[in-house]
């Protein structure tokens, strides 16, 4: 398991609270990952993004070493994904 530490702004937390009840998850993480779960085949599966995105994603995976993501700003967020 991998740990990490996220900034949020105020409608992102709201949304995971929200999931958080209504899913009846035990906390954030849980949330976080199935979110995560729920889109990645949708993501994954366009295929504008199939290699690309793959590719990019694991690429800045390997070069980023900081467990920090502040999810809150839309530009850094996307470098970290390579769009």
């Amino acid at each position: 398991m991998v740990r990490a530490n996220i900034a949020l702004n105020d409608e992102s937390n709201s949304i995971l609270n929200f999931v958080k009840s209504t899913k009846e998850f035990k906390d954030k993480s849980e949330v976080v990952n199935y979110i995560i779960m729920e889109y990645a085949e949708k993501i994954l599966n366009h295929e504008e993004f199939k290699d690309e995105f793959i590719k990019s994603v694991l690429k800045n995976r390997q070069s980023k070493s900081s467990e920090y993501v502040d999810v809150s700003d839309e530009a850094k967020m996307k470098e970290l994904l390579g769009l």
